[in-house]
């Protein structure tokens, strides 16, 4: 998925561009809205996991520096809180500041108005002046966010659980009655350990293991081995339909990180 970081974006303030900030890596997509099949697709390596190692490999990418009509950035923070959309901005700040004393990077609050809340979360000491200073007024918000508010679409009457698997990693939303029951991301170092958090999470969010449903989207093995064992607890586990409006932005949106795109989707 390595694109080409030195890539001349004519007209840039036609594009826009979508950030994912993980340890070890960016990813990036950039299109442009009235143009069908745009896409672009690329990743920077950011190898130490200091701002300063961030500031470097962004500054090395000079596709990530035009003046794009938007930026949007997902953090991927372990330090996040979700609120009810009704609890304010200075109030989330204090109660996340108590949930995690001693973290004094900077609070960014963004608002999930499909499931009626917040997500408050904690960015690095620095991240958030290095984003403001860098970026064409960037828009900032956990990297769960998107995928929270795409499940809340998806959810019926029904309980629902939509986990995303990849070698090394699982990402996790679930909703029950309509509420948002869970919000999570794991390091999993295999099938069994992907699955054990798996179902922790569908015991605690009070899923059905007859009538409600686990849907997924992965690939590798930790994947296919995950789903096997799921499916000797859960009567409903099947694959996620991909967001077919997604092969809209270009063929190369099925390479996309899967947070980026519903991301775009979103907007």
């Amino acid at each position: 998925m390595q694109g080409n970081n030195h890539i001349d974006i004519q007209h840039p303030e036609a594009w826009n561009l979508l950030i994912s900030v993980a340890e070890g890596r960016l990813d990036y997509i950039l299109y442009a809205p009235s143009v069908p099949g745009s896409l672009v697709v690329g990743e920077v390596d950011w190898p130490d996991g200091t701002l300063q190692g961030l500031e470097d490999a962004v500054y090395a990418a000079p596709v990530l520096l035009g003046d794009y009509k938007s930026v949007r950035l997902l953090v991927d923070s372990r330090h996040y809180v979700l609120f009810p959309s009704t609890v304010s901005d200075d109030d989330c700040d204090a109660l996340l500041r108590m949930a995690f004393p001693g973290d004094d990077g900077d609070t960014v609050v963004s608002a999930l108005p499909l499931c009626g809340l917040k997500l408050a979360m904690i960015l690095p000491p620095g991240m958030r002046s290095f984003l403001g200073r860098t970026f064409n007024y960037p828009q900032v918000s956990h990297r769960l966010a998107p995928l929270c508010e795409y499940v809340k679409g998806q959810a019926g009457a029904q309980g629902l659980m939509f986990i995303h698997l990849l070698d090394g990693s699982m990402d996790l939303v679930a909703f029950r009655d309509g509420m948002l029951q869970s919000a999570s991301s794991f390091a999993c170092t295999g099938d069994q350990d992907a699955a054990y958090h798996a179902l922790a999470a569908w015991r605690a969010s009070g899923m059905d293991q007859l009538g409600d449903e686990l849907q997924f989207i992965g690939s590798g093995e930790m994947c296919s081995a995950t789903v096997a064992r799921l499916r000797e607890f859960v009567k409903q586990v099947r694959p996620a339909r991909y967001p077919a409006a997604a092969l809209q932005l270009g063929r190369n949106a099925m390479q996309a990180p899967l947070d980026l795109i519903l991301l775009a989707l979103c907007e």
